[in-house]
């Protein structure tokens, strides 16, 4: 009996999901800034709250890929 392992490309395409996701808010967050309907110090904030999101999905992409 031969069992396929589909559930490994849905993990993947979950995490490439979760990052395009993280990108769209990101742009979204972005836009509100230059709209002047974010104050300078809330946006740095955001940015790095992203940033950190953003190391850590690559990190866990990173770690799928290398399975």
């Amino acid at each position: 009996m031969i069992i396929k392992k589909d559930y490994l490309n849905l993990d993947n395409n979950y995490l490439e999901q979760e990052k395009e996701g993280l990108n769209k808010a990101i742009e979204n967050f972005d836009k509100r800034f230059k709209n002047k309907e974010v104050e300078r110090e809330k946006f740095l904030k955001g940015l790095d709250e992203f940033a950190k999101k953003q190391v850590d999905i690559n990190k866990r992409i990173d770690k799928f890929n290398n399975r």
